[in-house]
Formats: structure tokens, sequence, C-alpha cells
């Protein structure tokens, strides 16, 4: 069945915050390499909001090396690396030069399980070599049973080696512009093991590597739970706003 991939309209929005709501329930896909596609629903998201707020990368509007594609405009990806071990994924919000994004925390993996797994125990096998095995990656052991699953994309770091990611897609598109009707694609069922293709209107030499898609999911108000973000203790006041968004019950949310 085919999704429409979420639109640049979505993104250029100027409420952050509510776009990191309504990303609750919306699916994220990936179509790395050869592998196949991969990815699940969004279960928890962070907004983050430029300038005015002292736990973005923008705050104060600075620029680094570091964050300049968090300067772009809305429909592309901010990916970064955090104490130098994990990549975190964002998806820019807003105008250009607002440097206003959401930070995917989590999501419930669907597709293509098994290449997660995958992914997941060469980047296990890749610390153990370093001697440097952090135990977030693996749950303590080579994700070969059910029981290692269940952390298999809870969290931004575990979520991007799942998925794929990291600092090549840096400042990539994330949706289809400029074409009418762009922004329809196929990909792989919810079931599936990455079968399909994520080509859009200009077929697959120019297909997206990562996008999101609308698959009529609603998440109730009364299933909404905000909260303070995590890890961000140095920005002050700013630490304990309710900009944390995720799905009440969801085992798949980051602990």
């Amino acid at each position: 069945m085919d999704y429409p991939k979420l639109e640049k309209s979505f993104y250029i929005r100027e409420d952050t915050l509510k776009i990191a709501e309504e990303l609750l329930g919306k699916y994220l896909f990936t179509d790395i390499g050869a592998e196949g596609i991969t990815g699940g629903m969004i279960v928890e998201t962070e907004g983050y909001l430029g300038a005015a707020d002292k736990a973005s990368h923008g705050y104060g509007n600075r620029r680094t090396k570091r964050n300049r594609n968090l300067y772009n405009e809305g429909g592309n990806a901010y990916v970064y690396l955090c104490y130098g071990i994990y990549c975190l994924f964002n998806a820019v919000t807003g105008a250009e030069n607002t440097a206003d994004a959401v930070l995917i925390r989590a999501i419930q993996p669907e597709t293509g399980i098994d290449i997660m797994l995958g992914r997941k125990m060469r980047k296990a096998e890749a610390a153990a070599k370093n001697k440097s095995n952090p135990s977030n990656y693996s749950g303590g052991g080579a994700p070969n049973t059910s029981s290692k699953i269940n952390r298999l994309a809870s969290g931004p770091g575990l979520l991007t080696i799942a998925l794929g990611i990291d600092l090549r897609h840096d400042g990539i598109a994330l949706c289809e512009s400029g074409k009418s009707g762009a922004g329809i694609g196929k990909s792989a069922g919810a079931g599936g093991a990455g079968i399909g293709k994520s080509a859009g209107a200009g077929g697959a030499a120019d297909k997206l590597e990562i996008w999101l898609e609308d698959r009529n999911v609603v998440i109730p108000e009364k299933d909404i739970i905000r909260t303070a973000r995590i890890g961000v203790a140095y920005a002050e006041e700013h630490a304990s706003l309710p900009r944390r968004f995720k799905i009440k019950g969801n085992k798949w949310v980051s602990r």
C-alpha cells in the first residue's frame, strides 16, 4: 500500500513544538545502500527552538561547522555526534536560519527488523573489538533473542544505529519538493523486512534515503505525555520545560 510522505509544508511551519507532538504516530523510514527499507512508528520526540532555547545547538544564533545544517529550511536532516559515540537524528523545522528542529528519540520497529538487528550486532562487535562497548549498544550481548529487540530503537543513539543513519546524512533532504504531487512513494509494509522502493517523483536515482510518512495513525490527546527533555541539564531554566513528547504506555519509549 502507498502512503504519503510528509511534504515540506509539514516541516516549515512556525510551531516546532506542535510539529514534535504531531510526529507521534508518524513513520520514519530509511533505505540506505542495498540493505533494504527499515523503520517504524515514531513514539517519542523532543522539540528544540533555535536561538531562544538554551538546550538548542542554535541558542543565541551561534554557528559552527557542526551545526551549520541546523540552519537549513525545514524538511532537511540535522545529524550530529553526541559524546563522540552516538549519531542523533533531527528533522529541521521552520524557515531557513531559525535553527528549530525535532529530535526523534524512539520508534516502534516494524519494517526490516532483521536488518536493524544486524546493524546493532555489527556495531556491538566493532565496539567490543575497540574495548569500548557501551551497554546501550546491545543490552550487554549480541542481539540474538527477543529480549534484545525491545530496546532496538528506544533512544536516539540506538535509533540511528538500527536505521543506519550517521554523519553522512547530515543536511540531506527528508522530502521531495518543487514537483506537483511529490511526496507520494512506496515503502515496505508494516510487517515486512524491507521489501519495496522509496523512489519519489524523480525515480530511483534520486530516491530519498530518509523520509517520514503519514499512515493515518492518530494518537489521542489523553495518550500524549509531555515531560522535560533528557540530558539537557546545562540549559538551566529551559531544562525543565515540557518539550519531550511520548506515547503513554508504549514499551518502545526510551528509559
